[in-house]
């Protein structure tokens, strides 16, 4: 892309612990603008969500979208790593068809995605662990209150 290509960021966290304990969105936020400064992008707009990436229907992601929608060329959409975009295959499929409907092309700092096979791959391999990875969260999440209750704590 050239130079004062336009740009936008999108950032995720999953929880309102991860808002307060950690500085997720903004050291997202940090790590893509510092590649956008690399790639000579304007960001010109920064969505944040704090929804799981399981759930497709997101507010900041829908804004996103809809932002995409009203421009008038291509917009690059800068994302911190692939688990921040989803953590569900077919929902990240999903949300790939339409930002590139919207007008969108994906970028990273952590991932060059790309159109042939081989990096449809590794898109597939990342989404799946990222997908696997919210499910054992879940899993283990279950385990722990289900033991705590044997313990007696409610």
């Amino acid at each position: 892309m050239e130079a004062n290509q336009r740009a936008v960021i999108y950032a995720r966290v999953s929880s309102v612990a991860q808002l307060k304990k950690g500085d997720g969105l903004a050291s997202q936020e940090s790590r893509c603008r510092e590649y956008a400064r690399f790639k000579g992008y304007e960001v010109v707009e920064v969505f944040q969500d704090n929804k799981s990436g399981g759930d497709a229907d997101r507010p900041a992601m829908m804004a996103l979208l809809d932002f995409l929608s009203k421009q008038s060329e291509t917009c690059v959409v800068i994302i911190d790593d692939i688990n921040r975009f989803a953590r569900d295959v077919v929902g990240h499929w999903q949300l790939r068809a339409m930002l590139a409907e919207a007008g969108g092309k994906l970028e990273s700092p952590s991932i060059e995605f790309g159109e042939d096979s081989d990096s449809i791959l590794v898109e597939n391999l990342l989404a799946s662990v990222s997908q696997h990875q919210r499910q054992k969260n879940g899993e283990q999440t279950k385990n722990r209150m289900r033991g705590r209750a044997l313990n007696g704590y409610w």
